[in-house]
């Protein structure tokens, strides 16, 4: 398989992974610290995503087996998937955050929604139908599969702040909450550049949403995250999805507008008539048949902004009938 490597400032590499879905390609990034090698996120745990990793090292000189820190921006399969896998070649000082290494174990241990009876209350009480899905395609096809290897407790924590010197390098971590809880971009502050996992996608926004066992403004802290990483002096981004780019707090703002115009559409809805997540999200992205990951992620997406705009004041919610409605202040 040929190399897909690409130098985007000296001495950091852009490693392009393919993936089984979509989106098809996920960004990793090499960074020669000049007598040690660290690499930030992993790509999935598949064969090809291996191949093409250790080719791509090797035509700049390393190998899998020399890399000496890694880094997960956040515990997502295409991100920290072949974590243990290159632990296990390597050796590597494995970093994550403490939030996501809770979410880690979890994924390693969920079952189907059916013998979680709070998982299935919870979908009921948002309107979800769940008896027109099949309950077994609630689980992504790589779960529990040999695709998602994540290493279950990593050597160290990262923590907001941290400086983490590697070789002649030094990884600065910002927590970024929101697409995921301890979601964390890496800053370059020498060579401001901001390794951003999914937080800053250049193309499409992170799916931010609300689930059982997730924090409950989920919404609220991924835009209080899109204003932190605006104090930092950034000439370069590094995404993990689409095109390197400059300007973050450009991209950022468009995140935050981007929001705060879906919550007006949103809000305008539910002026009418108290409706329950499942329902506003059927207004705002449709009734088309649509994969059932789709319609669950426009369900609790939806429900993200509906619990931020309870938070701030905008709209209140009550339980009608087992439902949580919500309705426009």
């Amino acid at each position: 398989m040929p190399a897909k490597i690409t130098e985007v400032h000296p001495g950091i590499y852009e490693v392009f992974l393919p993936l089984p879905m979509r989106p098809t390609i996920v960004n990793v990034y090499l960074v020669d610290c000049h007598g040690a090698w660290a690499l930030i996120d992993t790509g999935m745990n598949t064969a090809d995503s291996f191949a093409t990793l250790s080719e791509a090292l090797e035509s700049v000189g390393t190998r899998v087996q020399d890399l000496d820190v890694l880094f997960g921006t956040h515990h997502h399969v295409d991100h920290f998937g072949t974590s243990a896998t290159i632990k296990k070649h390597s050796g590597a000082t494995t970093l994550l955050h403490k939030l996501e290494q809770e979410r880690v174990n979890r994924m390693l241990t969920l079952g189907p929604p059916s013998s979680n009876p709070d998982a299935m209350a919870f979908f009921t009480t948002h309107g979800f139908p769940i008896d027109k899905y099949p309950i077994e395609g609630m689980r992504p096809a790589w779960m529990g599969s040999d695709m998602y290897n994540p290493l279950p407790v990593p050597d160290k924590y990262l923590s907001d702040g941290d400086i983490v010197p590697v070789g002649d390098r030094e990884f600065e971590v910002i927590w970024t909450p929101g697409h995921s809880p301890g979601h964390c971009v890496i800053y370059l502050r020498k060579e401001k550049v901001l390794i951003v996992g999914d937080h800053l996608l250049p193309k499409i926004t992170p799916h931010v949403g609300v689930y059982p066992s997730s924090p409950s403004n989920p919404l609220g802290d991924f835009l209080a995250s899109q204003l932190k990483v605006q104090k930092f002096d950034v000439e370069l981004v590094l995404p993990a999805h689409g095109g390197v780019y400059q300007d973050h707090r450009h991209r950022a703002n468009q995140l935050i507008e981007h929001h705060r115009y879906r919550e007006a559409e949103m809000l305008d809805i539910l002026k009418r008539r108290p409706r329950c997540a499942f329902e506003v999200a059927e207004e705002v992205f449709g009734t088309d048949d649509r994969p059932m990951f789709h319609v669950m992620a426009a369900t609790f997406e939806t429900l993200a902004h509906l619990e931020l705009a309870c938070v701030e004041g905008r709209a209140h919610k009550s339980l009608r009938d087992g439902r949580t409605v919500f309705q426009t202040v």
